[in-house]
């Protein structure tokens, strides 16, 4: 396990290194990964709204399936 006095070493080191990568990037290569994200964050939304919407679906459809079978029965 690390000493506690260590942690803040290696975390700022860590953020050190992601300033410097950060200092190296235009705002073309910015907007570029801005873009790619938004993209990213675009379809793993649709993904989940259309699984969603799936499953909503098969949910009526099993219950208008179910529903004519009861309407049938004498009761």
């Amino acid at each position: 396990m690390f000493n506690k006095s260590f942690i803040p070493f290696v975390t700022g080191s860590y953020l050190s290194s992601a300033f410097a990568v950060c200092e190296r990037l235009t705002l073309a290569d910015l907007s570029i990964l801005v873009g790619i994200i938004t993209a990213l964050l675009s379809s793993i939304a649709n993904l989940v709204y259309t699984w969603r919407k799936d499953r909503r679906e098969q949910r009526a459809s099993d219950a208008a399936a179910v529903r004519p079978e009861k309407e049938r029965e004498p009761g």
